[in-house]
């Protein structure tokens, strides 16, 4: 459903979220650690920078950051800036003309989920998937 940017920068952006606060990480370092491709992490990363979820530094000691506490960036905040603020508004079969005066089959019941994804995407903070991480509940990010 999510695009493979946007769980890549998502993983990232938990990875950097166990990392002690105000720490820089070169986006290679993060790179290597998730076995991403550098240039579109690199990418996706900027787009996190812009939507002021993440802070950028250059230099010797540069890299990034997470701009605010993990417990404040919502997984709906990174989705939005990564895939944008319509990701949940297209077709869930893809056909680009739907709408409520031309549904298309699923377009009733996708409604209906979308919603709950909206509401489950808003509500699940950073922080929730690090404490999982930090308590070993998953095998990896």
């Amino acid at each position: 459903m999510l695009s493979s940017a946007c769980q890549d920068t998502i993983r990232a952006a938990v990875w950097l979220s166990t990392k002690p606060a105000g720490e820089f990480h070169r986006i290679q370092v993060i790179s290597d650690a998730l076995d991403l491709p550098f240039p579109f992490l690199a990418k996706s990363l900027q787009k996190l920078v812009h939507a002021h979820l993440l802070i950028s530094q250059r230099g010797a000691t540069g890299g990034v950051t997470l701009a605010r506490e993990a417990s404040e960036i919502t997984l709906l905040s990174i989705i939005e800036a990564v895939d944008g603020t319509t990701f949940f508004d297209a077709c869930v079969l893809g056909i680009g003309d739907c709408e409520a005066e031309k549904p298309c089959a699923l377009h009733a019941q996708w409604d209906i989920w979308r919603q709950e994804m909206l509401e489950m995407y808003a509500a699940m903070r950073l922080s929730d998937i690090t404490d999982d991480v930090t308590l070993r509940k998953v095998k990896r990010i």
